[in-house]
């Protein structure tokens, strides 16, 4: 097994100790980390990729592959660090799953809904997290955030009934998040039934984002992730895990997790189309050989600028990000619906590239053999993902630069707006 980094747990201060708290030793620890997950994840991409046409055919990720990202230490990225975990930088955890995507995007994508719920789990009191991690540090938890189906209040909780779709790595997690409305419910999976007949699709389909059902359960209270204490900021996890990366918006880290998965596949098809045009000649025609194509030449270009933009883009903004919150300081909301908007632009500029490389790619590029058609079809289903709603965040980001009302809190969507 690869030996994760010493994960002594920093004592927190008084929440309203946290501006004035010195956490430079903090952050420089948390970018070590970071660093030594990147290098853990890249020496088993070779591996990864091996397995990923067996993680399609079985429609969730390989259990092997799922070792081998447990062994770099992954999915502890954001686990707290008295429960075993890293507490990494965010961009070093998103350049992780960028490098994870370019060998097996459902890798990538399920290594980041387990992360981020992780982090959800963090902002809830004592009980769930003890509950959560207490006799197993690599506890996961998948999700369902729509909230579609049925809950009634009873003494000391909630009854649940009906069934939550789309809920990615399932088949690898212990809990399972479900939404509704202002607040989450954290479910034990085997209180639940899944449907694997459920997840029958063409893109992504390694992160077996399948549907649960749940008939009658009990949740008890402490297992309520209550919405409204982000947005009021009296989170209960923070009297355990009050430090700057617990600090950060939630929503905006749920957000920001799906692009790395878009923009780690685009660069692996660009690579992939540039493999190919090396040695590719034209069927029509002359039978001149496609690297000698100016037309091609400008797609090519193109792409590989404007995906090494956004991935650019996407780390330095939570470098940023993240080294602000250890200087005592919240992002102010403008910033905030900046990287909204520009997650969510990164996922459509990541389609857009490899849609308009498709269209030169030749005939042969829709082979089932050929990795640029899988790679194609996996960025159409992140492209449909709710975090890639680009004119959403637009509308939410510049609404607020123009100084308009935002909507009032009402739910896991309205929450973007604020926290």
């Amino acid at each position: 097994m690869r030996a994760c980094l010493p994960t002594d747990a920093v004592a927190s201060p008084a929440a309203d100790d946290f501006t004035s708290t010195d956490w430079s030793a903090y952050r420089d620890r948390a970018y070590t980390a970071g660093r030594q997950v990147v290098a853990n994840v890249r020496g088993v991409l070779e591996q990864v990729h091996a397995r990923r046409a067996q993680s399609e055919a079985e429609g969730r990720v390989s259990a092997h592959t799922m070792q081998l990202l447990h062994e770099t230490g992954l999915f502890r990225a954001f686990t707290p660090l008295q429960w075993g975990g890293l507490e990494t930088d965010p961009a070093s955890f998103y350049e992780s799953t960028m490098l994870l995507a370019t060998a097996d995007a459902s890798a990538a994508w399920v290594a980041g809904q387990i992360n981020v719920h992780a982090f959800e789990i963090a902002l809830m009191g004592e009980a769930m997290q003890r509950e959560f991690w207490g006799h197993n540090p690599d506890a996961r938890a998948s999700s369902s955030y729509a909230p579609i189906g049925h809950t009634e209040p009873v003494e000391g909780g909630h009854v649940l009934d009906g069934t939550w779709t789309f809920s990615s790595g399932i088949d690898h997690a212990q809990w399972v998040i479900v939404g509704a409305g202002d607040r989450n419910f954290v479910v034990p999976v085997q209180d639940g039934s899944i449907d694997h007949s459920s997840w029958d699709v063409q893109g992504l389909k390694g992160t077996g984002s399948k549907s649960i059902t749940l008939k009658r359960v009990f949740v008890p209270q402490h297992r309520t992730h209550f919405l409204r204490d982000t947005y009021e900021d009296r989170n209960p996890g923070w009297a355990l895990n009050d430090r700057p990366l617990y600090r950060l918006s939630f929503l905006s880290l749920f957000n920001a997790t799906p692009p790395n998965t878009a923009i780690g596949l685009a660069q692996a098809g660009l690579d992939v189309f540039l493999q190919q045009s090396r040695v590719r000649r034209a069927k029509q025609g002359t039978g001149a050989p496609v690297a000698g194509n100016p037309f091609m030449h400008l797609k090519l270009a193109e792409g590989l600028a404007r995906v090494g933009a956004v991935r650019e883009r996407q780390l330095r903004g939570w470098r940023e990000a993240f080294d602000q919150a250890c200087q005592g300081r919240m992002q102010p909301t403008p910033e905030r619906m900046r990287m909204r908007f520009e997650a969510a632009d990164s996922i459509a500029a990541s389609y857009d590239t490899i849609a308009d490389v498709w269209t030169i790619a030749g005939a042969a590029s829709s082979s089932s053999r050929n990795p640029l058609q899988h790679i194609f079809r996996d960025l159409m289903a992140a492209r449909n993902h709710g975090s890639a709603a680009r004119e959403a965040a637009a509308g939410m980001y510049v609404r607020t630069l123009l100084g308009e009302e935002p909507p009032p809190f009402s739910d896991f969507g309205t929450l973007a707006y604020y926290r």
